[in-house]
């Protein structure tokens, strides 16, 4: 883990046990308790801001952002990097008829239509995502590369579809021959594999996505669940 990544940790790791509750030290504190440079705590504190754990005040420092305290926290290699960094690069549209399983997941019949769609997701210049989505024809009806090469989740939220929640997967994988070429690394680089399913608050599933990512990092801060606990130890013993 790089010095900045330890930093940021280690604040969030303060600020979940109460040992900041309001203001973080200023630059020149943290350079001197943790003996970084002033570059790596600044972009330690631009990592923090941009997951929205602290909010900058001109002149004055950062301070804890008091909205998040108590709920979830999870954010990753993609989330942690604002919308001006992150663009994509469509490799592929198509529009066909749903298998049996994308029937079953999108409620649809076989007369329905989907959008396939594969673009590369480029972070800071660099390409590190193959993505492959799945779209329902009647909740898109328009797909462009204009489109394709933007959020597509703000794009859904553009049409008035209220999103609810994701359903969300990771497996380790290592890269085929083919997305070796495309990402620029070695046939056989470790990479995530993830599965994405996004729900509407009407329960209809929107978007379905397969993400291959060689530069993955996920961190959750979630709250102990002593229930399933419980039940494992129940199962357990049955």
């Amino acid at each position: 883990m790089k010095k900045h990544e330890q930093l940021v940790q280690d604040l969030i790791g303060k600020i979940c046990q109460n040992a900041i509750t309001y203001k973080l030290p200023s630059e020149r504190e943290l350079v001197e308790k943790y003996q970084l440079s002033r570059f790596s705590v600044r972009k330690a504190l631009s990592k923090l801001e941009a997951i929205g754990v602290v909010k900058p005040k001109t002149g004055s420092g950062y301070y804890v952002n008091t909205s998040v305290i108590g709920s979830p926290l999870i954010y990753n290699s993609i989330t942690e990097n604002s919308f001006d960094d992150i663009s994509y690069k469509k490799v592929q549209l198509n529009k066909r008829i749903p298998s049996i399983h994308e029937m079953q997941v999108f409620s649809i019949g076989e007369n329905d239509y989907l959008w396939h769609i594969k673009r590369l997701r480029i972070v800071q210049d660099k390409i590190t995502q193959i993505e492959e989505t799945i779209l329902p024809v009647h909740l898109f009806p328009k797909m462009n590369e204009q489109i394709i090469e933007s959020s597509l989740q703000k794009y859904a939220i553009s049409l008035g579809l209220q999103i609810d929640s994701y359903l969300t997967s990771y497996k380790a994988v290592n890269i085929s021959a083919d997305n070796a070429n495309i990402l620029k690394c070695k046939r056989s680089t470790p990479a995530m594999n993830i599965t994405n399913r996004g729900f509407l608050t009407s329960g209809e599933v929107f978007i379905e996505s397969d993400i291959i990512d060689i530069n993955y990092q996920c961190t959750y801060h979630t709250k102990f669940n002593n229930e399933s606990l419980q039940f494992r130890d129940q199962h357990d013993r049955d």
